[in-house]
């Protein structure tokens, strides 16, 4: 499976150009500078959730659920700043999905976590990589549901043309939805 990555080119020239040749009466502009331009500028996918059971569906407490985010959504994406005698490239990306349960409690997992495959995996077992189990029932909660969320952090690092590069603050994606959780009751009957 092939993966592309997203590009977005940033045109400083108007802002930058000038000052990086020296005219104009400008200051030099920073490589710094022109990565935290580029940075502010990448569009970043927003976060697509997935479960399995699926997460529009009821949920049952003491049910494994399992978690992923879409891989169209998990793929580096790239930003340029050109300036006259150079460029700087920034790129992000995706490191880890921090799902929030909407019952205070969250799951870390390092990468998009893996898709549920009937056949493949056991309906009855936890995910390998990025799961949850619910613990107790949504009724009480507003609406009825818990608002799941997932975070995605995104690690962002630029290089010139020349090669001087370096780490820019890390940016986040989310995305939530309303999951409802019940309790499944047992009935005993005699025979």
């Amino acid at each position: 499976m092939e993966t592309r990555e997203a590009t977005d080119d940033v045109d400083c020239s108007a802002s930058a150009a000038g000052a990086a040749e020296g005219g104009g009466g400008g200051e030099e502009v920073s490589p710094e500078v022109l990565a935290e331009q580029a940075r502010a500028s990448m569009r970043l996918p927003e976060p697509v959730m997935a479960g399995s059971p699926r997460l529009g569906a009821e949920q049952l407490v003491h049910v494994p659920v399992w978690l992923w985010v879409e891989r169209a959504a998990w793929k580096p994406v790239s930003a340029r700043a050109e300036v006259t005698g150079g460029s700087v490239s920034v790129r992000a990306t995706p490191q880890t999905a921090r799902w929030s349960l909407g019952d205070g409690r969250t799951v870390a997992c390092k990468g998009p976590g893996t898709r549920y495959v009937p056949g493949r995996h056991d309906p009855a077992s936890e995910s390998p990589t990025c799961g949850a189990t619910f613990t107790r029932s949504s009724a009480g909660e507003p609406g009825g549901s818990f608002d799941v969320g997932v975070a995605i952090t995104w690690d962002v690092e630029w290089e010139t043309s020349e090669g001087r590069g370096g780490a820019l603050e890390p940016l986040v994606t989310s995305a939530e939805t309303g999951v409802v959780v019940s309790e499944s009751a047992g009935v005993v009957t005699r025979s």
